[in-house]
């Protein structure tokens, strides 16, 4: 994956497979073409020299030449500062900062519902996702909202952005999740549902897809069920 023009720094991001959170960083990366090495590390099993340079121990990392950068928001911004062709960030300061707050929604809000929701379902207990679930329907319908105030094909325009890098794997991960039993949220809020199949038919986003990621998932929320059993 190289860019077109040189590209002046080594990347390389520390992941873990299934993690939507380093998937953000990786679609942004592909998205510019860009260069870069992925290592993927055990969560389980933390290697000492990922603690000394991950000050809270989660992925990703992003090492720019030697540098460790956490946080995926963090490392998706540096991305765009340090390669800013193509841009995926509004030009105006106002949708800029619109772009970002819409970024937290999707962290601080949709991605840990959901993720108690999936748990629930991969482990085939429907009655402990009724809570999350509520609490994702109601984000869904603000999402739903949103969108349907757009006048292109992705979250602020016609070109994908980092908004969409943010939101892709999470609806990767929850249109999965609907195929575990009854629960068919995307069906509810057409906006959202057409903004999903935009977004994850997007070509960096269809990339970086991990194979197998439905079988992966429900074994790994399964195994997380099981553990607070």
């Amino acid at each position: 994956m190289k860019h077109a023009m040189s590209q002046p720094h080594r990347l390389k991001l520390i992941s873990f497979e299934l993690c939507p959170y380093v998937e953000r960083s990786r679609i942004a990366l592909v998205e510019k073409n860009l260069e870069h090495e992925v290592q993927f590390i055990d969560l389980r099993a933390k290697p000492d020299w990922f603690l000394a340079i991950s000050p809270m121990g989660k992925v990703p990392v992003l090492q720019v030449d030697d540098q460790p950068i956490f946080e995926s928001l963090v490392i998706n911004e540096l991305i765009e500062e340090l390669f800013p062709s193509p841009p995926m960030l509004p030009a105006a300061p106002l949708a800029r900062a619109e772009a970002r707050a819409w970024m937290v929604f999707a962290g601080d809000v949709l991605m840990p519902q959901s993720f108690k929701a999936q748990v629930a379902l991969a482990a085939g207990r429907p009655g402990d996702a009724a809570e999350p679930l509520a609490s994702l329907r109601k984000a869904f319908a603000t999402l739903e909202s949103q969108l349907g105030k757009r006048t292109g094909r992705f979250f602020s325009s016609d070109a994908f952005g980092l908004v969409d890098a943010v939101y892709a794997p999470f609806l990767r991960r929850w249109r999965i999740a609907e195929g575990w039993g009854e629960v068919k949220l995307l069906r509810e809020f057409p906006a959202v549902a057409a903004y999903t199949e935009a977004v994850l038919s997007h070509p960096s986003v269809v990339q970086v897809t991990v194979p197998e990621l439905d079988a992966k998932m429900r074994r790994l929320y399964a195994e997380r069920a099981s553990a607070k059993a």
